[in-house]
C-alpha cells in the first residue's frame, strides 16, 4: 500500500471504533426501487444529530408500528458507507413474514423512523488484517439480500483507497432477483480491483452475451472484470478458477440459512461446507445469516 493509502486507513479507523448502540430519530429523504420485492431508503438525522459511527459489515435496528405489533424492530446491514456521514441507507428486502412486506407497503419519502445502531461485528475481522497488512484479497458469497454489507465494504473500499482485491459472487435465482442493478456499474467504475461472477440458478438455455446487458449496464466496459454462471448452483471449483491465489484469500459469506449451510435432508451442500471441502481453513472463513423479515 502506499503511504497516502496507509495514512487514509488509519484516519478511517478512527471512524470504525466499536460504538455502544445509539436510537435516533431518522428521516426518509429518498426511496430506491431495487427489484419487485425490495426498496432502498435513504434515512438522515430528523434532528440534526450526528449519525452513530459504525463498520462495514454492521446493522441497525429499524423500528416500525407493523398491524400486529407496535414498535416492532428488524435488524438489517446497513448498505452504505460509513465514511458518507450524512446518511445512512437499509435496503429491505421482503422475504414474508410480518415487518418487511408492511415497511415496504407504507414507508415514503418524509416519514420519521427510530433506527438504532451499530450492532454487530461482520467483516471486522478482514478490516483488522488489511489494516495489519496480513490480507490482499477478499472474496464475498452473497446470495439475495445478502449482498447489502458488502455493497457497504465496497463503497468504504472506494472512499479510503483500499488497495484490495475484492471478489463477488453472487447468487440469485433469475435476473429480475438482482439488486442494485443500477449501482454496480458505478461500484465498478470506480474500485478497479473489484470482479463480480452473477451465478443465476434458474437462467437456463440463455447465453451470458443475451442476459448481461440486462443484468449491468454499459457491460461491455467491464467484461474483463464480470462475468455469469448460468442454470447451475456455484460451486468451489468456480471459485478457486476465478479468484487468484485463492488460498490466500479471506472469505465471507452472507445469506439465508440454506445458502449457508446446505439442506441435509436435501442432501445439498452450503457454501460454508464447500468452501471448507475445497480446503479453506475454517478460521478464514466468516458468515452472517438473515432471516424472514
Amino acid at each position: 500500500m502506499s503511504n497516502q493509502v496507509e495514512s487514509d486507513l488509519d484516519d478511517n479507523d478512527k471512524n470504525l471504533e466499536p460504538q455502544p448502540s445509539k436510537e435516533l430519530n431518522m428521516k426518509i429523504v429518498d426511496i430506491f426501487d431495487e427489484i419487485e420485492e425490495a426498496k432502498t431508503y435513504r434515512f438522515i438525522s430528523a434532528e440534526n444529530e450526528p449519525i452513530f459511527k459504525y463498520a462495514p459489515g454492521q446493522a441497525a435496528k429499524l423500528y416500525f408500528d407493523t398491524p400486529i405489533k407496535k414498535n416492532d424492530f428488524r435488524l438489517y446491514s446497513i448498505a452504505s458507507s460509513p465514511l458518507r456521514t450524512d446518511h445512512l441507507e437499509l435496503t429491505i428486502k421482503s422475504e414474508g413474514g410480518n415487518f418487511a412486506p408492511h415497511f415496504l407497503a407504507r414507508a415514503r419519502i418524509g416519514d420519521v423512523y427510530v433506527v438504532e445502531g451499530p450492532f454487530g461485528r461482520f467483516l471486522s475481522k478482514p478490516l483488522e488484517m488489511i489494516k495489519n497488512k496480513t490480507l490482499d484479497r477478499l472474496v464475498f458469497l452473497a446470495s439475495s439480500s445478502g449482498i447489502v454489507p458488502f455493497r457497504c465494504f465496497i463503497e468504504y473500499a472506494i472512499d479510503s483507497s483500499l488497495n484490495v482485491d475484492l471478489y463477488l459472487f453472487y447468487v440469485n435465482r433469475t435476473r429480475n432477483d438482482v439488486i442494485y442493478r443500477r449501482l454496480i456499474p458505478e461500484l465498478l467504475s470506480s474500485y478497479k480491483k473489484l470482479k463480480i461472477m452473477f451465478n443465476l440458478t434458474r437462467e437456463h438455455q440463455v447465453t451470458e452475451d443475451e442476459i448481461a446487458g440486462q443484468v449491468i449496464i454499459d457491460y461491455e466496459n467491464y467484461r474483463d472484470r464480470v462475468s455469469f454462471l448460468l442454470g447451475r448452483r456455484l460451486e468451489f471449483e468456480d471459485i478457486r478458477n476465478a479468484v487468484e491465489r485463492w488460498n490466500e484469500a479471506y472469505y465471507a459469506i452472507c445469506g439465508g440459512a440454506r445458502f449457508i449451510f446446505g439442506d441435509r435432508e436435501k442432501g445439498e451442500l452450503g457454501m460454508i461446507q464447500k468452501l471448507e471441502l475445497g480446503g479453506i481453513d475454517r478460521k478464514r472463513i466468516e458468515i452472517d445469516s438473515y432471516g424472514t423479515k
